[in-house]
């Protein structure tokens, strides 16, 4: 069995719209459900393949989406980074948190639950005793409902329906699992492979301007199971909502008949698991919607996430724990394909520390917001060059000529594809009266033909200007600048040559029209 690690980025707001009892604010799942990462996979293989309805006759496609020997694990929050050695997973609902914030204690050895501490929910990231808690940045948004045609024509509706919703904001990272049969694995982790070379759409009003995802960073290794120790308790953690096959209504009943599973599945193992004592659960109604068959699925309850089941055995040894990661992994109970029904072995947890994200980790800047940043950077440059422009012609030009013919031309140079160098070229092969014509508008005592061609060892007027100092970012800022520089990169604040010639004589130019026009209408 392998186990393919993936992660998702969100690149604009993502609804995974909840049941309620509130009808006028609709919540959003905080992860990324198996159900809807396998949906959204399987959509765009059938799209791909157009295969239609007749997808289920697909070898591959009923291989990774219907044979059972491929478990789509839910993805959860891990913040606005990616950190490797951190794994993410819903807490234990037997960690308790001191109100005070100072301390974590994990009460599954059975120790009793004092005052000053409360139950801790949510998600976190761990390594070894370390918990970093995670949170989900959202936001909330008004909408009123325009079905009718003619609501729609009029932008409103008169009946009132009206409605908040939430979404999970843009740039943040999600990390979950495939596990896979060994049969199956290359060829689940070939196609992950193509499908993350696009963006994805996953949650609803993806036809809009939500949903859009990108899948990255994939990696398949060989199940490594967690282990067990004598003189512990031990436990069944529910690393995923579990949803027994038959019908249950109390949690020890529910606890027994996963002993009874386990057991008929080590088959002939003279060891048999027992439901212990202690048990710390929750539980959830799961219903959802099948796109194909326009239908929902029956409304059942499941044992929630994070929920702790004590069992007891007898002769623990590696083999015998060896054996039980495999049933854990391989799932429990119904939809275990959507990642239903995934157990860990786990045991008490001791000298907790809990650390604040956010602030012990430094976070890394995922690619859209460098993109982002770095053309605010850059606008504010070419603002700068622009003003520079401007400034450079208001206080040191003198202009004898009346014609802007000439300008008119070298403008249009400017204005297109060509480097500085044939822009330059050009310019040198005006005939002579445009050459005249330049040569009656100076620059303090440098003639335009010479500044733009760079003739007579004429300086271009940037040419001793930092463009970081003039954003600011002068020796008293120098902190802030190579902060910027170890972020955004090294040439965050370089304009290459050919750019920054025809932006800054855009503006020269189109300023020197204006002087011209404005001198010309003086002399009327």
């Amino acid at each position: 069995m392998k186990q393919i690690e993936y992660y998702i980025e969100t690149l604009a707001p993502i609804i995974f719209a909840e049941r309620n009892n509130d009808s006028t604010l609709y919540n959003t799942k905080k992860y990324i459900a198996g159900s809807i990462f396998r949906g959204m996979l399987a959509g765009k293989f059938i799209k791909d393949k157009n295969l239609g309805n007749e997808a289920h006759k697909n070898k591959d496609f009923y291989n990774i989406f219907l044979s059972g020997k491929v478990r789509f694990l839910p993805a959860y929050p891990i913040g606005k980074t990616i950190i490797d050695d951190l794994e993410p997973y819903i807490l234990p609902l037997s960690l308790m948190r001191s109100k005070d914030g100072k301390e974590i204690r994990d009460i599954s050895d059975g120790e009793k639950i004092q005052t000053g501490f409360k139950k801790m929910t949510g998600f976190a990231l761990k390594k070894d005793n370390e918990i970093y808690k995670v949170n989900v940045d959202t936001q909330i948004e008004f909408h009123m409902s325009r079905n009718g045609e003619k609501s729609r024509i009029l932008g409103s509706n008169k009946d009132g329906q009206v409605f908040n919703y939430e979404y999970i904001e843009p740039y943040q990272y999600f990390k979950g699992y495939v596990v896979v049969d060994d049969d199956l694995a290359d060829d689940v982790y070939t196609y992950l492979k193509k499908v993350a070379e696009d963006n994805i759409y996953i949650g609803r009003s993806r036809s809009v301007q939500y949903g859009k995802c990108s899948l990255k960073k994939l990696s398949m290794n060989s199940i490594v199971g967690n282990g067990l120790k004598n003189g512990q308790k031990y436990y069944l953690y529910a690393y995923t909502p579990y949803m027994p096959n038959e019908e249950w209504n109390r949690v020890d009943t529910l606890a027994e008949h996963l002993c009874e599973q386990i057991n008929e599945k080590l088959s002939k193992e003279t060891v048999q698991l027992k439901k212990g004592k202690l048990i710390y659960a929750t539980t959830e109604e799961y219903s959802g919607y099948v796109g194909v068959w326009h239908v929902r699925r029956e409304r059942k309850m499941a044992l929630s996430a994070g929920s702790m089941i004590e069992f007891e055995i007898d002769n623990i040894d590696d083999n015998l724990v060896k054996k039980l990661n495999d049933i854990l992994y391989a799932g429990l109970g119904d939809r275990r394909e959507e990642g239903f029904g995934q157990f860990r072995l786990m045991q008490p947890m001791q000298n907790l520390n809990l650390k604040e994200f956010d602030k012990d980790i430094k976070s890394e800047i995922c690619n859209e917001v460098k993109k982002q940043a770095k053309q605010i950077i850059r606008q504010r440059i070419f603002k700068e060059i622009k003003k520079q422009a401007v400034s450079d012609l208001d206080k040191r030009c003198k202009f004898n000529a009346k014609s802007k013919t000439t300008l008119n031309r070298i403008e249009a140079l400017v204005n297109s594809n060509k480097t500085k160098q044939q822009i330059q070229n050009e310019i040198k092969e005006f005939n002579k009266p445009a050459k005249v014509n330049l040569r009656q508008m100076f620059l303090d005592t440098d003639d335009f033909l010479e500044i733009l061609t760079e003739d007579n060892n004429v300086k271009l007027p940037y040419s001793d200007i930092e463009w970081k100092a003039k954003l600011g970012l002068d020796l008293d800022n120098e902190k802030l600048y190579r902060e910027m520089e170890n972020d955004l990169g090294k040439d965050i604040f370089v304009i290459d040559e050919d750019t920054l010639y025809k932006e800054y004589f855009l503006w020269f130019i189109r300023h020197a029209k204006k002087l011209i026009s404005k001198k010309n209408k003086e002399v009327e």
